[in-house]
């Protein structure tokens, strides 16, 4: 299930097909960092800004926060995450091959902010080998 999927599949839903063979073209972003929320996307210049987004995040079940840094070093172009029952479903955008694949994980408030941290000071993401393709409906 993607990002923006919310609940448990219905028994409609859960006989339909899905597929993880899904990308997305590479973006080429215009400023160094930027952060997006329900409310648009805007530029960053501190920590301070992506973690009062991600706290606005956790206080309310719609929200969502895409971190998207202009220079990659690790082929990871951006981290979203969102809220759902289980935790916080954190997505990696990573380019490979002239696309962005998404992969993804459920994690804590806690391991969610240190994963956007890690990502803001340094465009890596631990563990990568945890998360695993997201599954779309066909």
């Amino acid at each position: 299930m993607g990002l923006f999927s919310r609940g448990n599949k219905t028994k409609k839903e859960s006989e339909k097909k899905t597929t993880t063979d899904i990308t997305f073209g590479i973006t080429s972003p215009t400023f160094p960092r930027t952060v997006g929320t329900q409310n648009g996307e805007r530029e960053v210049s501190s920590w301070d800004q992506v973690a009062d987004c991600l706290e606005d995040m956790f206080d309310d079940d719609n929200q969502f926060v895409t971190l998207t840094l202009g220079e990659i070093r690790h082929n990871i172009r951006y981290v979203q995450a969102c809220p759902n029952e289980k935790g916080i479903i954190v997505q990696l955008g990573i380019e490979e091959k002239g696309r962005t694949k998404l992969v993804e994980k459920i994690c804590s408030e806690t391991e969610c902010v240190d994963i956007f941290r890690k990502f803001y000071e340094s465009s890596h993401v631990q563990g990568v080998e945890d998360y695993k393709p997201v599954e779309f409906f066909v």
